[in-house]
């Protein structure tokens, strides 16, 4: 009868103190707060203040959901800063003009979500006048399901595929040219 007394006081005291751990001990607790930006070597972390003092822009999206009879229309206003913008201060100009040519930018979330992007499409093409580091939607800061920052491809035909929540990373990487004869 003592040992299973002592069994449950165990369980009651093994509860008790996972209560009361922090949330910072677990692993789903880390800090978002910057947007690690990474051109050639160099590394650059990009806090709310720094993206909020680059240009902002808005765009409207206008959606439907469903169709015929059912079908709703509404619209949202993404409001954040150009990927070009922020890929223009962290560095990527000081790259080697022809090196762009093959450069690509990867986008990496939290769980490790990957897009990709050429250096022409944001630079070069009017696809760059969409792609949208996302800091609110419709005036307000983006929902716990998108982290502090999200990535969107606004003129994409299916936006879901280059959609990023819970963004983290921009990785510049420069394809190496193959070797002369290959």
């Amino acid at each position: 009868m003592r040992t299973s007394l002592r069994a449950r006081a165990a369980g009651c005291c093994l509860r008790a103190c996972l209560v009361l751990l922090p949330a910072s001990t677990f692993a789903f607790a880390q800090d978002a707060t910057y947007l690690e930006v990474r051109v050639g070597s160099a590394t650059r972390q990009m806090g709310a203040a720094e993206l909020g003092a680059l240009p902002q822009t808005e765009i409207v999206e206008a959606r439907t959901v469903g169709s015929g009879a059912a079908a709703q229309s509404g619209e949202r206003r993404y409001r954040g800063v150009l990927l070009r913008d922020v890929l223009d201060a962290a560095g990527i100009g000081a790259l080697d003009r022809y090196a762009l040519r093959h450069t690509a930018i990867v986008a990496r979330a939290r769980d490790d979500y990957v897009v990709l992007f050429s250096w022409g499409e944001l630079f070069n093409a009017s696809l760059g006048e969409n792609v949208l580091v996302v800091t609110s939607v419709n005036g307000k800061p983006l929902p716990a399901n998108e982290g502090p920052y999200a990535l969107r491809s606004l003129s994409d035909t299916k936006p879901g595929p280059r959609h990023v929540k819970w963004l983290r990373r921009l990785d510049v990487v420069t394809v190496p040219k193959p070797a002369p004869g290959l």
